[in-house]
């Protein structure tokens, strides 16, 4: 393989990356899922 093959495969791999790691993430849980577990974490501390 040539340098330039190389570079260009880098670059190429590079850029998806940062494409990736810009893009805005949707949160894996729900925020009603989130704030229930919340909940029962606070619920679980009064009861203890």
């Amino acid at each position: 393989m040539s340098n330039t093959l190389i570079e260009m495969q880098a670059r190429h791999q590079i850029q998806e990356r940062l494409t990736r790691a810009s893009a805005p993430r949707m949160p894996v849980v729900s925020r009603r899922h989130r704030m229930a577990q919340r909940l029962r974490k606070v619920a679980d501390r009064v009861d203890n």
